[in-house]
């Protein structure tokens, strides 16, 4: 039954996206998106060969096949334009729409299997790392949390195990570390980590960025900026340029938030360690006028880009990257409109000490 409701759901859908194409709707959307000059930044996390898809712990949304993958970039490089993304600047019209590749998180799939189809296809890329948990196995939590809860919750569907997990982002890491503790106790055997579950070396990065793909920072171990100490997000963020300059011998100059959350306060620390360029998780557009710490990205995973053959499906794509990154960029100006002629909200009391207030953007 719920195969059938899956099935029908995507169905649904692909007939809509068809409508939309077919009445011009899309076509109409990419336009705008070139008369602007808008750039549309990409956010992928893990790309992986089929036996790997199966076998992850990560989350269905943050996860694309291989064969996906391919046909995607494929399709960018034929009818759009690929541009670096800390080279390039929105604001001049252009004839196709300008698409910028960003990987965050830093997992070894991009090395293995992403790396040799944005090489062959000679596609710019930023990859977003963490300093501190590189060459590990399931180095974040959302992985060992699912894994657990496969195991003492066998009837229970990705659905609720992500209201889990996106629950637990607005935690404290004390928090999550005891629920975890709580959730091994319930385990009745160890959970094995999976092999394919795992973030680059840095002779990969180095050997990545020797044949040009950009590395940024990630924080050093991942923590959610809106959940912890404004001096604890500082030594995050301090420590993962530090380190990233020092084992690549160039300046690191952009940053991506971990998990999208992003506040004013967070805003100033990234500004004050040096980074000029920062990235979120909200969908949007990124324009002449969209401030550099906070440009937004269209997050790309397998259920998103797919038609109801399960594959790549060019319609889908524009669909929900293109079109839906359009419609937001829209209602944020509308909601920029408004903010003019609201009374201004008092600032957060000086003795808060978390940089703004948790929020799941992923």
């Amino acid at each position: 039954m719920k195969r059938i409701s899956a099935y029908l759901r995507l169905l649904a859908r692909c007939l809509w996206v068809q409508a939309l194409a077919w009445s011009g709707c899309l076509r109409w959307a990419e336009r705008r998106l070139r008369d602007s000059g808008a750039i549309v930044p990409l956010t992928f996390h893990r790309v992986l060969d089929d036996d790997s898809y199966l076998r992850t712990n990560s989350l269905p949304g943050i996860v694309i096949r291989e064969s996906t993958f391919r046909e995607l970039v494929k399709y960018v490089v034929d009818h759009c334009e690929s541009v670096a993304f800390g080279d390039a600047t929105p604001g001049r019209p252009c004839q196709m729409i300008r698409i910028a590749f960003t990987f965050d998180d830093g997992w070894r799939d991009n090395y293995t299997t992403a790396f040799p189809i944005v090489r062959s296809f000679k596609v710019p890329a930023t990859i977003f790392v963490c300093p501190g948990v590189l060459g590990r196995t399931t180095p974040f939590w959302p992985e060992h949390i699912l894994a657990l809860l496969r195991a003492t919750r066998p009837n229970g569907g990705v659905n609720q195990f992500m209201e889990v997990i996106e629950s637990l982002k607005r935690r404290t890491p004390e928090q999550r570390e005891q629920y975890i503790a709580e959730l091994s106790a319930r385990t009745p055997n160890p959970i094995q980590a999976s092999p394919v579950d795992r973030t680059l070396s840095w002779d990969e990065i180095v050997e990545m960025d020797k044949s040009g793909i950009c590395f940024g920072s990630h924080t050093d171990t991942h923590q959610i900026l809106t959940a912890i100490p404004a001096n604890v997000a500082h030594e995050e963020m301090r420590h993962s340029k530090a380190i990233l300059e020092q084992m690549l011998g160039k300046p690191c100059r952009t940053f991506a938030y971990p998990n999208g959350n992003w506040s004013p306060e967070a805003q100033q620390v990234v500004q004050r360690v040096g980074f000029t360029r920062a990235v979120t998780t909200q969908r949007g557009i990124w324009t002449s006028v969209t401030d550099p710490l906070a440009i937004p990205r269209s997050n790309v995973c397998e259920n998103n880009v797919v038609g109801i053959t399960g594959r790549f499906w060019p319609a889908m794509f524009t669909y929900n990257v293109l079109w839906k990154a359009w419609l937001a960029s829209r209602r944020c100006r509308a909601g920029l409109k408004l903010e003019n002629v609201r009374v201004p909200i008092a600032p957060p009391a000086k003795n808060e000490s978390p940089v703004g207030t948790a929020s799941s953007l992923k």
